[in-house]
């Protein structure tokens, strides 16, 4: 039995004399019948799971594009310190990786690369490098030492200054940076014979005079005692910027009122720790001088009979560092030499003075030589006693650092009469 084929499959008759196309372009379509095929049910649902799947992942994407990249810095970068300046120990060359850098294609922001678990377990391994990092915010402070001078800085006012053992004009003058007369002018003259330790000792700022204004004393006046030649020196001063504010150059000064005069002079002041001598020629047999030095103090001798001249000059010291010469503040020189150094006399001549010093010499001992006298001080001992003769070359004692003393050296001196000389004048050192 032959089946018969459904009448839309059957093809017309063909025509030979017609084209060879193929007969049916579009092949026509019951509507009203069911196809052949149903779409099963199980690939339905996994198009819409993948469907799904899909859009997840857009989202996904989307969420980590458009996420900002975190500036915090790393644990390792804030545990190293941030002004060490040693230089980094290198690191071991690792392999070369090429790692991707992803770019976020909403802000241009260049993402983190990522490298291999090769190169990360070979950082990690080496130890934490201290870097030099700018810190623009950072306060650098100087490492103080403690073993470090401080320089002297200006002074705008006048203090007050506690005398101790030891100390003389001259010393106080030299580590405030006066002059001797200075010191002298702006307290009471006393302390030109005798400076006691506690003692309140005035201090100006600059070179000059300290006046207490007495009675009906004006500005004007005290430049003209003090030999001012711009009065407005003084009324101008900042160191008198409270006590003068309002005055003028005749404006009388309240009694009592202490007024600093820059650049002033008083009378002059003759140094010296109180020089006696009696006589003034040799004489029959040289002795015609008594001479006293220091008296009161504890090393004077008294006085003492001179017997005049000597022999020739030589050096207190036969090896010595050369520090300091003579100057109108600084009345002899300055020979450094370890402690201990034999100390020899200058010249032939009489022990006058052996012992402590108040005038900062410390230890000392002086002799006399007719009108000449010659000092050695801040020694460590003395191996003579007063009234003694010695004869040039002798020791008379050792090399210290006792009195107003840095460090250990011998000041030495050469006196006609009461007057200073320049003892590189008279011996050759």
């Amino acid at each position: 039995m032959t089946e018969q084929k459904p009448h839309w499959l059957e093809e017309p008759p063909i025509d030979p004399l017609a084209d060879t196309n193929p007969s049916l372009t579009v092949r026509p379509v019951d509507l009203d019948s069911e196809p052949t095929t149903a779409v099963p049910g199980w690939r339905r649902t996994a198009g819409l799971v993948s469907l799904l799947a899909a859009a997840a992942l857009t989202v996904a994407t989307a969420v980590v594009l458009l996420i900002p990249t975190s500036t915090t810095p790393t644990p390792e970068v804030i545990a190293q310190p941030a002004t060490a300046t040693v230089p980094p120990t290198p690191i071991p060359e690792q392999p070369t990786t090429v790692a991707v850098v992803p770019e976020n294609t909403t802000t241009g922001e260049v993402l983190p690369p990522t490298i291999s678990p090769e190169q990360a377990s070979a950082l990690l391994s080496q130890p934490l490098q201290s870097l030099d990092v700018a810190a623009p915010f950072q306060i650098v402070r100087d490492v103080y030492n403690p073993f470090t001078t401080v320089p002297d800085r200006p002074r705008n006012e006048v203090i007050q200054y506690e005398a101790v053992k030891g100390d003389s004009i001259y010393s106080i003058a030299e580590r405030f940076g006066l002059q001797p007369e200075t010191i002298a002018w702006s307290n009471p003259r006393s302390i030109i014979e005798i400076l006691s330790p506690g003692q309140e000792i005035n201090i100006l700022p600059v070179d000059g005079v300290y006046e207490q204004a007495i009675g009906s004393t004006t500005v004007r006046e005290l430049a003209a005692k003090y030999k001012v030649t711009d009065p407005y020196t003084i009324l101008d001063s900042e160191f008198n910027s409270v006590v003068l504010v309002g005055d003028d150059l005749d404006t009388i000064l309240p009694s009592g009122t202490w007024v600093v005069i820059p650049g002033g002079q008083a009378e002059d002041i003759t140094w010296n720790p109180g020089i006696v001598t009696d006589g003034g020629s040799s004489g029959s047999g040289g002795n015609g001088y008594v001479t006293q030095f220091a008296p009161g103090q504890p090393g004077s001798c008294g006085a003492v009979q001179n017997p005049g001249g000597g022999a020739y000059w030589g050096k207190p010291l036969s090896s010595y560092t050369w520090v300091r010469g003579f100057s109108s503040w600084h009345t002899g020189v300055d020979l450094a030499a370890p402690t201990g150094t034999p100390v020899y006399a200058a010249n032939s001549g009489v022990v006058i003075f052996n012992g402590w010093n108040s005038w900062g010499y410390g230890t000392t001992v002086v002799l006399a030589h007719g009108p000449y006298l010659t000092l050695y001080g801040h020694m460590s001992g003395t191996t003579v006693g007063c009234g003694q003769y010695v004869t040039v070359g002798q020791q008379i004692g050792m090399v210290g650092s006792t009195g107003n003393s840095s460090g250990p050296h011998l000041h030495f001196e050469i006196r006609y009469g009461q007057t200073p000389q320049d003892p590189s004048a008279t011996i050759g050192f």
